[in-house]
């Protein structure tokens, strides 16, 4: 601290003290920086909507996989019991139609006999050969009752 001694009728001296120089500029960086704040928070909104979307779609995608998989795997259940079931039928159908099978259904349950080779007649006709044969009206008759008959025999039995 400095002492300064006075005389009289002196006034003491003005000490100054240097003055900030400020300056007012409309704007200035207040108002860049709240922009510059403002683009930082929407770039922040933005990454995390993008996160956020990208975690969902992720989600979403995981549970329609999972739901695919349980359609295909119901379609494989049912094409295992159809195969299972083709597979099945395929080998009835083969024991129905062998010739042994079809043989003793024939001759069992039908009763039907087996041709002798001595009933069958061969003919050979030329080009111009026309077979005839004359039937009565009492063959007529005879023949429309025996189809009759047999057509009540089949529908009796199944």
């Amino acid at each position: 601290m400095t002492t300064v001694l006075l005389h009289a009728g002196q006034t003491a001296p003005r000490m100054e003290r240097p003055q900030p120089k400020v300056e007012v500029v409309r704007g200035g960086r207040h108002g860049l920086n709240r922009a510059r704040h403002l683009a930082a928070s929407m770039v922040n909104v933005l990454a995390v909507a993008l996160l956020l979307g990208l975690v969902v779609s992720v989600v979403y995608s995981q549970a329609k996989i999972t739901e695919l998989n349980g359609e295909i795997n119901d379609a494989k259940t049912q094409l295992t019991a159809a195969q299972s079931e083709y597979d099945y039928l395929a080998t009835q159908m083969s024991n129905i139609t062998s010739r042994t099978s079809l043989q003793q259904v024939a001759e069992g349950q039908l009763g039907l006999v087996q041709v002798d080779p001595s009933q069958i007649t061969y003919v050979q006709l030329e080009d111009e050969s026309v077979i005839a044969k004359t039937t009565s009206s009492a063959e007529l008759l005879l023949s429309d009752v025996r189809t009759a008959a047999l057509d009540l025999l089949g529908s009796l039995n199944p």
